[in-house]
């Protein structure tokens, strides 16, 4: 498998290709980081694709090709940030209705599936982030640290603390608000 920093290289020379095996490296892990934000599949696809256009844009001013990971979540995060203050301005927000959920998903997913979703979306961003990483998106834990540009003993404390998060969130009687 080909390294970040060469496909960074291939596709600022001009190797479209290049810039599709990133996408297809990374698009699964930026959706998780905006559903976190929107908690709506559409409006994280749209925002992941935002997130890949600035991205294609602004490759050439990458300086360190070797961080094109922790570079992409931070443009999602900004994106991300962008999409909740133009949420907040929004005067024609409807409210009433929860969001929207697949149905074949929902058909699939089990209470204490749906228990432990509502629960990370309450951990902090390193720390669903890390989880998202590890275990929803079931990468190796090396490229996961590189990702998050943390080293390997800090990315097991960020999981270890989202684990202890999750566990006392999961073991509470309290109401868990999404």
């Amino acid at each position: 498998m080909e390294d970040d920093a060469s496909l960074v290289q291939r596709t600022v020379g001009g190797d479209p290709a290049a810039f599709g095996d990133l996408y297809d490296r990374y698009a699964g892990m930026i959706r998780a980081v905006c559903f976190d934000t929107t908690h709506d599949l559409n409006a994280a696809q749209d925002l992941a694709q935002e997130v890949f256009l600035r991205a294609y844009s602004t490759l050439p001013k990458l300086r360190a090709v070797d961080r094109f990971g922790p570079w992409l979540f931070a443009i999602a995060r900004h994106v991300c940030q962008e999409w909740r203050r133009k949420k907040k301005r929004d005067r024609h927000q409807f409210t009433a209705d929860p969001p929207e959920v697949d149905e074949a998903a929902d058909q699939m997913t089990s209470d204490s599936l749906s228990d432990l979703r509502l629960a990370m979306t309450q951990l902090p961003e390193r720390e669903r982030l890390a989880l998202h990483l590890l275990y929803l998106q079931e990468h190796p834990a090396n490229f996961a640290r590189s990702v998050m540009g943390l080293s390997s003993s800090a990315f097991y404390k960020v999981v270890a603390r989202a684990r202890e998060r999750l566990a006392k969130l999961l073991s509470s009687n309290q109401e868990i608000i999404p």
